[in-house]
């Protein structure tokens, strides 16, 4: 959703009319609206991992929702789409497969998602985040992740002892109990949590040092960025894509059950150009030593720090917009 907002504001400046499709009733529908998009609500279920039962229901679901796509581009008329990924996307890509309309593909993570690798072989152009680790049998452009300009401008002032920990958008009670355990130890540091409205009140009440901060949730995380010396993350694309903007050492714990592997791909491809390390998550025991081993390492954090800038693509918005326009040009 957000790479997604950020590539319309750029096509927009260029010019282009956007219309926003996807779920209805969801935070989406929520913040295109917020950003003055006309919101085109569509039926749209997932089958990955359901019941057989639930399964029919969700294909049920992507059938009224292609029904309704197709309906939707025939008043329209669009020139071109773009979809960000996921099983949202999945009704209008059908739709414009049948109505042999372009379109392009946003891909966040290293291993494609399944409504990607479907649909990529009839794309304009597939806009990769980072190396794809499976052929995707069409024309991929590795550009980076649409950042808003807040998360893509960058930039640091931290103080050298301040640790951020990222559970991802729902948060990860794993990283946050770890991490009150580092901070309990590590009392010379201070610790920022981003705990996830689920376990706010949980961390709070354990919190047992005083170099705890504990933030509920953020619309503008870039001012925690700037705070932090070193990040305890998850693995997913947008969040890795916003450490390297900033040029944050991290230290990277994937999801162990993400689809595909895909956040264990991601840390892997940020450990392999030096800009992070990767701790399983059966080992977070070991956080604390590795925590305050890097702490005490300025210049292996600034080597990483040079690494993840260097890998950075903070203009990828404009350039994926820039692309589009003159695929549909030509």
């Amino acid at each position: 959703m957000f790479p997604a907002l950020a590539l319309a504001s750029e096509l927009m400046k260029l010019g282009a009319e956007v219309s926003w499709a996807g779920r209805g009733d969801s935070l989406e529908q929520a913040v295109a609206r917020e950003h003055g998009f006309e919101f085109e609500p569509l039926p749209s279920a997932g089958l990955s991992g359901r019941s057989l039962a639930g399964k029919a229901a969700g294909a049920f679901q992507l059938a009224r929702g292609t029904l309704r796509a197709l309906g939707m581009l025939s008043r329209r008329l669009p020139d071109g789409l773009v979809a960000g990924g996921g099983y949202t996307s999945a009704p209008v890509l059908a739709a414009a497969r049948l109505q042999r309309r372009p379109y392009f593909l946003l891909e966040q993570n290293c291993v494609p998602g399944r409504v990607t690798r479907l649909f990529a072989p009839a794309a304009r152009e597939v806009y990769c985040a980072f190396p794809p680790a499976r052929d995707l049998r069409a024309r991929v452009q590795v550009v980076g992740n649409p950042l808003r300009p807040a998360l893509a401008a960058g930039g640091r002032a931290d103080d050298g002892r301040t640790v951020l920990v990222l559970g991802g958008s729902g948060g990860a009670r794993a990283l946050n109990l770890a991490a009150l355990d580092t901070a309990a130890t590590l009392s010379n540091c201070h610790f920022i949590i981003l705990t996830g409205r689920r376990d706010y009140e949980l961390v709070r009440s354990l919190v047992r040092s005083k170099n705890v901060e504990t933030v509920e949730f953020t619309s503008q995380p870039e001012l925690l960025y700037r705070r932090a010396t070193l990040a305890v993350s998850r693995a997913g694309g947008l969040v890795l894509s916003e450490l390297l903007s900033h040029g944050i050492p991290a230290i990277l714990i994937p999801y162990p059950h993400a689809t595909d592997g895909h956040q264990d791909a991601n840390a892997q491809y940020l450990a392999s150009i030096g800009a992070a390390t990767v701790l399983d998550q059966n080992r977070l025991s070991g956080l604390t030593t590795l925590v305050g081993t890097l702490l005490g390492d300025e210049p292996r954090r600034q080597a990483m720090a040079r690494s993840a800038l260097a890998a950075a693509r903070p203009d990828a918005g404009a350039v994926i917009a820039g692309r589009i326009v003159e695929c549909l040009a030509g």
